[in-house]
């Protein structure tokens, strides 16, 4: 058993009293506040950081052959350790290759655990697109999703659909019968359609403001339900770049820290210079450290240790709830009671921070494979 004493533990949810935490075979078995054990100097330690929505970094593209595996490694040092690798909209081929990317990642023994393949697209709204590629959007299918996915079935954990296109419903439906956590993003769904997609089994937005329609006092569409529903949790970027700070304030305010998570919806130029990137099949301008196609927003440069640093110095949000939108909440959207949290049978994934909330050490079934040191 290994014990890690002096600490300042957040357990996901809250600040505790205890001061140690116990780990044996990669699983936390005991909070304390014992003085035995390594002294950590009474630094903080949180969860680590879950990121459900994630396309590439440090030159790393999710859709590259053997990308998902090299992210897994270059996570770390953000204080990430699980991830759901995205695919972007492209030739069924390609996406294919994803599939298989995210597969071997998930039996790679080193790096950030890898929760599930994350499929965006190709059933999306055309004029809200975003950068997706308009060649391969597709009308929603349960056949063609079928067909799609097939022998990666297993691996699939999050889609994102517009709901409102022909067949939309009923792939919703499908895919919440098979446990799989379904967002509502890039569509031009009115309030009626958004809140019957909830119904079929919708649970989260993708990126809440981005890529759906301005609020209009009249003509509430996704973004209103996604506002006032009880039953649908809000992603946002946290760059304050693809939303306003304030925008950020308005979310976790109108749904209360429980319904709303960040993520980076960071692609290959995250961590790296300004320059021409990837993103699928797209070229992907970075100026000043913004991604764009063009004149739109294309992912983001962000990285989940930056995006926890800029909830509380420009949002204004909390200490404890930022944190709990990156590592509980992420957790739970996607049905993972394993991880997200630091008590008794979880499992010992954690970050080390230091006074600025920069990330000094990460761990991984209790090791640690990233020290800033």
């Amino acid at each position: 058993m290994t014990t890690l004493s002096n600490i300042k533990l957040f357990d996901g949810t809250r600040f505790r009293d205890e001061t140690s935490i116990s780990i044996h075979d990669g699983i936390i078995t005991e909070l304390g506040n014992t003085t035995t054990g390594i002294d950590m100097g009474g630094k903080m330690l949180s969860p680590g950081l879950i990121d459900l929505h994630m396309h590439g970094q440090m030159g790393e593209d999710s859709m590259r052959p053997g990308g998902v595996v090299r992210i897994a490694f270059t996570q770390l040092m953000f204080g990430v350790t699980s991830f759901c690798p995205a695919s972007v909209t492209d030739s069924d081929e390609n996406t294919r290759i994803f599939l298989e990317n995210v597969r071997q990642a998930m039996i790679s023994p080193k790096g950030a655990r890898v929760l599930g393949a994350y499929l965006e697209g190709p059933y999306l709204d055309h004029d809200l697109r975003g950068v997706h590629d308009e060649r391969y959007i597709k009308d929603p299918s349960v056949s063609h999703y079928i067909e799609l996915v097939d022998g990666y079935e297993d691996i699939i954990a999050r889609v994102t659909l517009a709901p409102e296109k022909n067949g939309g419903m009923e792939l919703v439906q499908y895919l919440a019968d098979q446990g799989i956590t379904v967002s509502i993003g890039h569509s031009a769904a009115n309030a009626e359609e958004t809140m019957d997609a909830i119904r079929h089994g919708v649970n989260t937005t993708t990126h809440t403001f981005n890529a759906m329609y301005p609020l209009h006092h009249r003509q509430p569409g996704v973004l209103a339900v996604a506002l006032t529903h009880p039953d649908i949790s809000a992603e946002f970027i946290a760059d304050m770049i693809h939303i306003d700070p304030l925008t950020v304030k308005l979310i976790y305010l109108a749904k209360g820290v429980e319904k709303c998570f960040y993520c980076t919806d960071s692609m290959e130029a995250a961590g790296m210079p300004d320059g021409d990137y990837q993103l699928g099949p797209s070229t992907i301008s970075v100026e000043n450290g913004i991604a764009r196609k063009g004149d739109r927003l294309a992912g983001s440069t962000l990285t989940m240790d930056h995006g926890l640093r800029l909830l509380v110095e420009q949002a204004g949000i909390p200490l404890h709830d930022a944190l709990r939108m990156g590592t509980r909440n992420p957790a739970d959207i996607i049905g993972r009671t394993d991880i997200g949290h630091l008590l008794p049978g979880a499992k010992a994934d954690f970050v080390l921070w230091d006074e600025s909330l920069h990330v000094k050490a990460t761990y991984v079934d209790g090791q640690c494979l990233y020290c800033a040191d």
